[in-house]
């Protein structure tokens, strides 16, 4: 944090096409706790939604200025070696993975230097731009917290997997030694749909039943399907903030998104 700003707020948004997430917290302040979530209207642009999800916002100002963290909730990331990072090159990596994208998007990083790989992922342009008058913003995907979360926390893993269940989309990080072997997010309607990707995944990357470790995290379609996980999979364990990171008003709400609860305790 610069001179300049130092003196701003902190506010972290999770962006998604069913609802926002706003969180004010600072760890160092153990009631500084302010949350607030705004479920989209349809018929609504995203951009629409923001602008009224801030109106609605408790301890959201208009005209003052934040340091924004952002979460952008999207299946369309891509990777690419560290050696290959240019931000001038960042539009044509993503078109060349996603030809049928909509143009108007503003194509963004996070370089995640402990694996030598860089994530890219888009953002509405019309979004980009109404958030970048919040003050100072640094964007974030799900897929590199989770990364993140790996290389920091379960780097002495041999082999294991990381599944990450949200509403209607669903995340998988494959590691091996502290190396990544897979990333990828699928769209699911049904828990039913999340676990045939999640065992066919596996099943592909040669993970076994016995030895290997699957985690698991997300909102509580997590429980319900964790029973019928655990019949094809021995090593099956839930994964919580609260196991992860020192035992805070955060983690103890019910309700927040385990990548938004990351992001904030792992900085």
């Amino acid at each position: 944090m610069t001179k300049d700003n130092s003196q701003n707020k902190t506010l972290s948004i999770r962006i998604s096409t069913d609802g926002f997430c706003f969180c004010s917290y600072t760890p160092s302040q153990p009631g500084s706790l302010k949350y607030h979530y705004y479920r989209t209207e349809k018929g609504l642009t995203l951009t629409s939604n923001l602008q009224k999800s801030m109106e609605q916002c408790p301890f959201v100002s208009q005209g003052e200025s934040y340091d924004v963290k952002v979460i952008i909730e999207t299946e369309e990331f891509t990777t690419l070696p560290v050696e290959y990072d240019s931000r001038q090159d960042y539009k044509a990596f993503h078109r060349l993975c996603f030809p049928k994208n909509d143009v108007r998007v503003e194509v963004v990083a996070n370089r995640l230097n402990a694996l030598g790989l860089t994530v890219l992922f888009p953002v509405e342009k019309s979004l980009y731009e109404r958030l970048q008058q919040l003050g100072n913003v640094s964007f974030y995907s799900t897929l590199s917290i989770l990364l993140g979360l790996m290389t920091s926390k379960l780097a002495d893993e041999e082999k294991c997997m990381l599944a990450y269940f949200q509403n209607n989309i669903c995340f998988f990080v494959s590691m091996q030694e502290g190396k990544l072997r897979l990333a990828n997010a699928f769209r699911c309607d049904e828990g039913q749909d999340c676990i045939y990707y999640l065992l066919s995944i596996w099943k592909e990357q040669g993970l076994s039943q016995e030895d290997d470790t699957l985690y698991l995290c997300g909102d509580k379609g997590v429980e319900q399907n964790m029973m019928t996980i655990g019949r094809f999979i021995n090593r099956c364990r839930r994964l919580n903030a609260s196991e992860l990171f020192p035992l805070t008003l955060l983690n103890k709400m019910e309700g927040i998104p385990f990548d938004l609860q990351t992001l904030i305790l792992c900085e």
